[in-house]
Parts: structure tokens; sequence; C-alpha cells
């Protein structure tokens, strides 16, 4: 009796977001594998618009993937959609097991106006997660 072995395909899985961080630094260990991240943050003040931030960091963890994909991170505002800077990064999910951790480095981000914006994940064209940001305008005086 002759064994057949019929080869699956294993198409790319939606993967679960288990975090969205924004931060000034990630320091990776590259002995224990363990990631440290520095100076978490939502919001910021400024006494001038627009405003930039040097350099911003957004940590990602991803599951329950599957296969190679290509992810988008966008910064937008809430109001209009507008987007004002994004980032592509292929991920690769050897299985839905794995947890996959992305640090996406931004440099230089201009914030037009005071306001709500959003940092949004997309991987495969799909919006997996979005997470908050406000820009607040303030006096001078409040900055001390």
């Amino acid at each position: 009796m002759l064994h057949e072995e019929r080869i699956v395909k294993h198409h790319p899985c939606t993967p679960h977001v288990l975090a969205m961080v924004i931060c000034d630094m990630v320091i990776d260990d590259r002995i224990s594998g363990k990631k440290s991240l520095v100076g978490l943050f939502d919001a910021i003040a400024t006494t001038v618009l627009p405003c930039t931030v040097n350099e911003l960091h957004v940590f990602l963890a991803l599951t329950d993937g599957y296969g190679t994909m290509k992810t988008r991170l966008r910064c937008v505002k809430a109001a209009s959609d507008e987007e004002l800077f994004t980032t592509e990064q292929e991920v690769s999910f050897p299985d839905p097991l794995t947890v996959v951790e992305m640090n996406l480095g931004f440099c230089g981000c201009e914030f037009p106006d005071a306001g709500e914006y959003r940092f949004q994940l997309y991987a495969g064209g799909t919006l997996l997660c979005e997470r908050k940001f406000h820009v607040s305008l303030v006096e001078d005086c409040e900055m001390e």
C-alpha cells in the first residue's frame, strides 16, 4: 500500500495585536532578548504649532499570524484621516503561536495642529489596531 502525502498550502492569517506602545526609545538586550520601553507617552504639550517630535518609537507585539505579510503603520489626523507619516515592514510568522515584536522608529514627526491623532496598524490591508495620540497647545508659563 502506498502512502500519499498531501501538500497543504498555508495562507497568511490575520494576526492579533498584543501590544501597541508609543515611547521615546526601545532598548533591545541582545543577550536576554528582552525589550525595555523607555519614556511611554500618548500625548504631548507644545507652545508652538506645528510641533516636531525629534524621535518616537511604536513598539508592537503580534501573534496568531501565519505566513508572511506586509504591515503598515501610519499616523493620521483623527478628524480628517489625513496621513502625516507612514512606514511599511514585512513580517513573518512561522506558526500562529509565535509572538513577533516590532520596533518602528520615526524621526522628525511633525504634528500641524492641536487635537487627536491616531497611530493605525494594518496587515494585508486590514486595520488591526489603532492608538489615540493627543497634541495640546499650552502657554509658555504652563510648561515650567
